[in-house]
């Protein structure tokens, strides 16, 4: 008796079913075929997607002497709850990375330059091929090089390069897909004050 009803409530789905794709082609003047693509690329679309994962991770400059005199930089990871000093110079990395089955289209990183520090200028820099922009407006606007209004002494007023301590977050905006299992890697330091 239940294989019987499960075997109606079979047909009756399947039946409904091709009612509803014969019912299709009156609903719009698109041929069914065409209606089919667009569904099946709406769901490749769905399934198929980018998934960017990005790690954040901080190192601490040291600055030693070799036996020559000569000045040796070195980077320790920073982990856990850590004590930094006025002066000290720390690099943030951020490492992108497409897990996705499909490339990840116009990639853009923004990570803002933590308070109670200061961008050290030029030191922004990527492994990939990506314009480096900046903001001093809280990530309002980026620019590649921000500019800000400064009044002379004779009154007049000119633009000249913001200073770095009015730097408040980097953008990276890549200029390639970022391909399925492709990752990229952004930097840049900051002094603490």
């Amino acid at each position: 008796m239940i294989q019987r009803l499960f075997a109606k409530n079979r047909l009756l789905l399947g039946l409904g079913a091709f009612a509803l794709v014969g019912a299709v082609p009156f609903v719009s003047n698109q041929p069914v075929m065409a209606q089919f693509q667009e569904v099946k690329d709406a769901i490749v679309e769905a399934v198929l997607r980018p998934e960017v994962k990005l790690t954040l991770s901080a190192e601490k400059q040291f600055i030693s002497r070799d036996a020559n005199g000569q000045e040796k930089i070195s980077w320790e990871a920073l982990e856990g709850r850590v004590t930094v000093q006025p002066g000290d110079v720390l690099r943030y990395t951020v490492d992108g990375a497409n897990s996705g089955d499909v490339e990840a289209k116009g990639l853009s990183i923004t990570q803002p330059v933590p308070s109670e520090t200061t961008y050290l200028l030029t030191s922004a820099n990527t492994d990939g091929n990506a314009e480096t922009v900046f903001s001093i407006d809280g990530g309002q606007s980026f620019v590649a090089e921000p500019m800000v209004e400064v009044t002379l002494p004779d009154g007049t007023v000119e633009l000249q390069p913001a200073p770095a301590e009015m730097y408040t977050h980097i953008q990276w905006n890549f200029d390639e897909n970022l391909a399925s299992a492709q990752a990229v890697r952004a930097s840049y330091n900051v002094k603490v004050k």
